[in-house]
């Protein structure tokens, strides 16, 4: 059975604050997915014993259980979108594809191409240039990281956040800095704040377009988020950056063509 299924069926059973972890789940299934149980926690006002003895009250070992169930359950169901919506075709491939392809078309809509132009500036002329993202979108640092080197540009790779304080401390004017979060951690407001602090230049590459880091940034992209689409259920983030790196990069490439100007 699906653990949405079973959660709305032992509902009546479950105890009040049982019940208000229910309502959180059912409300928020992706974020389940995609975040750590302390954050699940926090966000549904719980203990994490609280979260832990639920799944377990389920049949689950614990959280992480649940959360490959729920996973499982959200990819199905992706692919039984597919099916529905393609046409007749006995693959979910069609409908995925456009789907991205419906959110790249909105990316290129809404693009600032003359802002991703400063950007690229920023990464040519800088004394250091540090890029920072941690869990799935430090493979997104990652990528802009490769792809900078091949094409000649030298940069630090930050993905440890133990690391990305030492970062806030070191670098000043001059120095640039490179942000992905898809939904804006906590704990880069004190980067932000420090780096901006000591005179750097940071810039934001995300999903939410209301973060307080708006203002504090020297460049805010907001790029749109694929993985909240009802219709679909369980797409992926990282394609969409990944394609934003490739535009990125381009600029970036023209740039040195000419010499960096």
């Amino acid at each position: 059975m699906n653990p949405l299924e079973q959660l709305e069926k032992e509902f009546p059973n479950l105890t009040k604050s049982e019940q208000a972890i229910t309502r959180y789940i059912l409300d928020n299934p992706m974020s389940v997915i995609r975040f750590p149980l302390t954050q699940i926690a926090e966000e549904a006002k719980a203990s994490n014993t609280a979260v832990i003895r639920l799944c377990q009250k389920l049949g689950y070992q614990g959280f992480s259980e649940f959360k490959f169930s729920l996973s499982r359950a959200a990819l199905s169901d992706t692919h039984e979108n597919g099916r529905e919506k393609s046409e007749g075709s006995e693959h979910s491939l069609t409908a995925i594809v456009s789907q991205y392809v419906k959110y790249l078309n909105q990316m290129a809509a809404e693009a600032d191409l003359d802002q991703i132009r400063r950007i690229a500036g920023l990464i040519c002329c800088n004394s250091r240039l540090a890029i920072m993202g941690y869990n799935r979108t430090g493979f997104s640092a990652s990528q802009l990281s490769y792809r900078l080197s091949r094409i000649g540009v030298a940069n630090h790779l930050v993905t440890d956040q133990v690391v990305m304080m030492d970062y806030m401390e070191i670098f000043g004017p001059g120095d640039v800095c490179l942000i992905f979060s898809i939904s804006i951690s906590k704990n880069y407001k004190e980067i932000v704040q420090r780096l901006k602090k000591n005179g750097a230049s940071v810039v934001l590459f995300t999903m939410n377009g209301a973060s307080p880091l708006k203002k504090l940034c020297d460049y805010y992209v907001c790029l749109p988020q694929i993985s909240y689409n009802k219709k679909m259920g369980f797409l992926d983030d990282q394609a969409i950056f990944f394609v934003f790196i490739e535009v990125l990069i381009s600029e970036v490439a023209k740039r040195l063509s000419r010499g960096g100007d």
